[in-house]
């Protein structure tokens, strides 16, 4: 059995610069990772300010043996974009060894 990874909390914005630094979304697509939705729910909340028919989705990519490497929450509209910045927010990232959580903010 593999060990635990370790766990570090980091600042929202440094979590997001290693999701894309780490081109998670573009190996995504590329069939390095394959995506899962985790929990789906509808509709968005208002304060999203999303169009109706919008839903609230968190996304698990998991690796080419289904580990996860990543999980995300977006907002996937009617038509099948991204809403909000159109770029998934990662809330847990495995990155060279290290989960990355965000910190808790009060």
């Amino acid at each position: 059995m593999a060990a635990p990874h370790e766990v570090v909390s980091i600042d929202v914005w440094e979590l997001r610069r290693l999701f894309n630094e780490g081109r998670y979304l573009e190996r995504l697509k590329l069939g390095e990772f394959t995506a899962r939705v985790r929990r789906r729910g509808h509709p968005s909340p208002p304060r999203a300010n999303e169009p109706l028919c919008t839903w609230s989705m968190t996304i698990v990519y998991l690796d080419q043996h289904d580990r996860p490497v990543a999980l995300v929450h977006e907002y996937r509209r009617k038509d099948g974009t991204r809403g909000a910045s159109g770029q998934p927010d990662p809330k847990w990232l495995l990155h060279n060894g290290i989960v990355y959580v965000p910190e808790a903010t009060m």
